[in-house]
């Protein structure tokens, strides 16, 4: 996070998002995971996201080697934690509670 609007006067462009995140129990393996993938496209194509979202959404794979899950981690890390130049930014953490509305819609997409 940083202040745009005060340093460079002008509104921000874009949200950047990197949501952390285990498969659904219904998809286990790769082939199930890109069907899912690819079946909801207006959640993970990047071009698709931005228009609607005004948003950078990028997923880290918690199924994944935790190796790869630590360079992932450390990559988005340093791409989002400084701004050109050198500046720190902050970055914000949000934790998804599981609610009703969540264990609803777990129900219907088969997780």
């Amino acid at each position: 996070m940083e202040d745009i609007e005060r340093l460079e006067g002008r509104a921000p462009g874009d949200v950047d998002v990197v949501t952390f995140c285990r498969r659904p129990a219904a998809t286990p393996d790769d082939v199930a995971w890109q069907t899912l993938l690819a079946s909801n496209l207006g959640l993970v194509d990047p071009n698709q996201v931005k228009a609607t979202f005004k948003c950078h959404a990028f997923f880290v794979d918690l199924n994944i080697a935790p190796a790869s899950i630590v360079d992932q981690t450390r990559y988005w890390f340093g791409l989002f934690s400084h701004r050109r130049g050198g500046l720190w930014k902050g970055m914000l953490q949000v934790r998804l509670n599981v609610t009703a509305d969540d264990a609803d819609a777990s129900a219907i997409v088969g997780s």
